[in-house]
């Protein structure tokens, strides 16, 4: 007996002492009473223990509302009844005695029944998991505090199982060594996957993830040293191979004496949380990549529009740093004129409304930056707590609108002043635009023409008087096919039924790649037929006098030819030194007449259409070599360095006309030497980028260091027979022909002639070419060279027998045809027309 009662006190000390709440209720007829309440079971909801036991009910919350109901002790007995084991979990929130709300997980556990009947008595078991890391702290404190009472709660292990067994966290013990499992609670089952006993008599490390199991080791090594064990959060291995996340407290258990027995640890499943923590530090990562990465200025400000953060972009913006901008209040950098727009802005803003205007900020160094700016409300719990500011630099768009904007009112402007009439078309052939000039030659006002199909305005007629099908227009298919058209020759319609003779163009109009209309530019012609009828005279009449200067320079230089040949002849004589003098006199004055009759007869022939470009294969390299040949003398008598080059690239045969390309060089090296008195003279033949991919462009240069061209009398250099001083005339002579013939005969080889110059720094006379490279052309390169000598050589004796009269003939051929040479003869070239 006396044990009985030792045992009951036992428990009864057990019963008042334990850390969780405990209860006792009895059933009577269907009516339950509180018997039995511990003091944590009172702190868990405030009220005493008498309040329990005069009738107290628990009242639970249900959505946080502030109605409650009292706790229906009939779904505990149904719940109890059904259950095999007798007991009952349940996880529910309730308000406490002052209203606040306690969440508390319960272990209903029934006694004095048989299977299927109901329990005269419940013991509830309650654990407040609001905390339940401060929870679980609490009762690692208790054990700590409770040491003496450890072999009393050894004693009533079964009492300390009931309760563990039913706690939602995973309670273990651990032998220090190695961390063995002592003891593992039942939550291992749903946290883990593992039974209690599959666990027991392993390692803890073995389940750790790999890349947490060094820090644990170090960890534990640390705390063998301190004491202490702190909390820590790592990965476990569920039993289906996933890893789950906890967090444990541990600390160490002593014996009386001191010495370190086991180590106790309350683990927490945080997976969730962890997730969380992951999900919010990515949105952290990806709001401060936004925040520092946006090529836009990024800042928060408070609601008295003061900076609180900004990212190094809004240093750029506005020049002060990142210290001097934090705090800062943004009104001093605004401009004056916008300040007021600004601050109401931010104000809405500051209110929850979005808002994005444009404004004008004064940077540190005092220069005006123009920005648009986006104001965000950030909004926390419903509250609108500061404002986030997002702002760009649009100064040059600025600058770009209001170039367009200049532009767009220059064409306007432009569009107003032309003689011609211009207007657009849409894809639907509907008049978009259309200028004064284009109303007035048509008779209609802008309001009757604009947005009208342009068939129902215009109307085009062939010239016979016969009217086009509307579809078949040529108007209509150029605008159809998208394609330039021209015509000279059309007839269109004014509103009141008159028409008049007119020329039109049609050009497409693309935007991407796609058609979205064309412009049409036309004029009324009808009053140039008769100029156009008198012009067609001048140049018969024009032409008439080239034929004429033609066969008049013809017949000039065949007496010509023979004075030259004679006096060749004659140097050939034995000559005292005065006469030899006299001989080179007529030499040269002979050579610059029929040079001056080259130049005529050459014109001539341009001038008449008589001119005829050949296209044949053309030795680059053998064309440059003569011209350099040809002046080698007159280069060394004037102490001038004279050379010839081409860059990597160009093709050395080519398609064209060898003696005009020759021709055009010869006039430009010719007028450089005339010119240059001191430095350097070169040609230069480079290769530039071509529109048309199957044709290459050459560019010839020639380079002088001579006297150099005004910039003002530059574009005349080409014009005939103009030079750029009387004075220059008498000192170099010359017909002012050269350069307009060499411009012409650039224009018939299809290219372009200009100049650099700056005077007294020397020119640059340059002619570009487009030419088909010679790949079709199965000839070979020195069977090319050895003809073009061939023909260089016999060259002079044709002109010769060509250009002399029958009397002069029998005298100067049977002299003249030992002493040619393919390069000595001064009539090769002059004479080959």
């Amino acid at each position: 007996m006396g044990s009985s009662v030792e045992f009951n006190a036992i428990l009864d000390h057990a019963f008042m002492r334990s850390p969780e709440g405990m209860a006792v209720l009895f059933s009577n007829n269907g009516n339950f009473n509180w018997i039995k309440v511990n003091p944590a079971f009172c702190n868990l909801l405030g009220f005493t223990e008498a309040e329990f036991l005069a009738g107290a009910l628990f009242t639970e919350s249900e959505n946080r509302e502030a109605h409650s109901k009292e706790l229906s002790y009939r779904v505990v007995m149904d719940e109890l009844q059904k259950s095999p084991a007798g007991s009952w979990k349940k996880e529910h929130c309730f308000l406490n005695k002052e209203g606040q709300p306690v969440c508390l997980s319960l272990m209903f556990s029934g006694l004095g029944a048989e299977e299927g009947q109901a329990p005269s008595y419940i013991i509830v078991y309650a654990e407040d998991i609001t905390e339940l890391k401060i929870a679980a702290q609490e009762t690692v404190d208790h054990l700590d505090q409770q040491q003496q009472m450890e072999e009393q709660i050894r004693q009533s292990e079964r009492n300390y199982r009931l309760m563990s067994e039913n706690s939602l966290d995973l309670i273990s013990r651990h032998a220090v060594k190695d961390s063995i499992f002592l003891y593992c609670s039942s939550a291992s089952r749903t946290l883990l996957g593992y039974e209690p006993e599959e666990m027991v008599g392993t390692s803890a490390y073995n389940y750790l993830h790999p890349d947490d199991l060094v820090m644990m080791q170090g960890l534990m090594e640390q705390s063998r040293s301190s004491g202490v064990i702190p909390a820590v959060a790592y990965r476990y291995r569920h039993k289906n191979g996933t890893y789950v996340w906890f967090e444990s407290s541990s600390r160490y258990t002593y014996d009386d004496e001191g010495n370190v027995m086991e180590i106790i640890a309350i683990g927490r499943e945080i997976t969730e949380r962890k997730q969380f923590e992951f999900k919010l530090k990515e949105s952290e990562q990806r709001y401060k990549s936004l925040f520092e990465y946006n090529p836009s200025a990024v800042y928060s400000m408070n609601l008295h529009g003061d900076y609180l953060t900004a990212n190094a972009n809004l240093e750029k913006l506005t020049g002060y740093s990142l210290d001097e901008l934090i705090g800062m209040y943004f009104g001093p950098i605004v401009h004056e004129k916008d300040i007021e727009k600004t601050l109401y802005h931010f104000n809405l803003a500051a209110q929850g409304y979005p808002q994005s205007y444009d404004l004008t900020l004064i940077h540190k160094d005092g220069h005006f930056v123009e920005i648009n700016t986006t104001n965000i409300p950030i909004i926390v719990d419903d509250q609108v707590v500061g404002v986030y500011g997002i702002s760009r630099d649009i100064t040059e768009r600025i600058r770009y609108t209001e170039q367009i904007e200049k532009l767009s009112n220059e064409y306007t402007l432009i569009l107003n002043a032309v003689s011609e009439g211009i207007f657009g078309l849409d894809m639907e052939e509907k008049v978009t635009f259309i200028n004064p000039a284009g109303l007035q030659m048509l008779d209609y006002e802008h309001d009757e023409i604009m947005g009208h199909p342009y068939l129902d305005q215009i109307q085009q007629i062939a010239l016979d008087g016969s009217h086009y099908r509307p579809q078949e227009s040529p108007l209509m298919k150029a605008i159809k096919s998208g394609v330039s058209y021209q015509s000279n020759d059309a007839v269109l319609w004014r509103k009141d039924g008159s028409s008049f003779l007119a020329e039109y163009q049609v050009t497409p109009l693309f935007d991407k790649g796609e058609p979205k209309g064309v412009v049409v530019v036309f004029r009324d012609i009808t009053d140039e037929k008769e100029i156009i009828r008198a012009k067609e005279s001048a140049e018969k009449a024009d032409q008439a006098k080239s034929e004429f200067l033609a066969i008049m320079s013809h017949e000039i230089r065949t007496p010509m030819n023979g004075i030259v040949g004679m006096t060749d002849l004659l140097a050939e004589t034995e000559l005292d030194e005065e006469q030899l003098g006299y001989t080179d006199i007529i030499k040269e004055s002979s050579s610059s007449l029929l040079s001056i009759l080259n130049e005529i007869l050459d014109y001539s022939k341009i001038e008449a259409g008589k001119m005829m470009i050949v296209n044949e294969p053309v030795q680059l390299q053998a064309v440059l070599d003569s011209v350099i040949d040809l002046f080698t003398a007159k280069a060394l008598e004037k102490n001038i360095q004279l050379s010839c080059s081409m860059a990597p690239g160009v093709p050395p045969l080519i398609m064209g006309d060898a003696g005009r390309l020759r021709q055009v060089l010869v006039n430009l090296v010719s007028n450089a030497i005339k010119f240059t008195d001191r430095g350097s003279i070169s040609i230069y033949v480079e290769q530039k980028l071509s529109a048309d991919q199957k044709k290459l462009t050459l560019k010839f240069n020639v380079r002088d260091t001579g006297i150099g061209i005004p910039l003002e009398k530059q574009h005349r250099l080409f014009q005939s027979f103009y030079q750029l001083h009387s004075s220059f005339n008498r000192k170099y002579g010359g017909t002012g022909l050269g350069l307009a013939i060499c411009k012409k005969l650039v224009e018939l080889m299809g290219g372009a002639i200009a100049v650099e110059s700056s005077e007294g720094e020397g020119s640059n006379f340059y002619f570009t070419l487009q030419i088909n490279p010679d790949s079709k052309a199965e000839i070979d390169v020195e069977d090319t060279v050895q003809t073009e000598e061939r023909e260089t050589t016999m060259e002079g004796a044709t002109a010769v027998e060509g250009e002399l009269d029958a009397g002069t003939n029998v005298i100067l051929l049977p002299e003249a045809t030992p002493h040619i040479t393919p390069k000595s003869s001064p009539l090769r070239g002059d004479l080959s027309e």
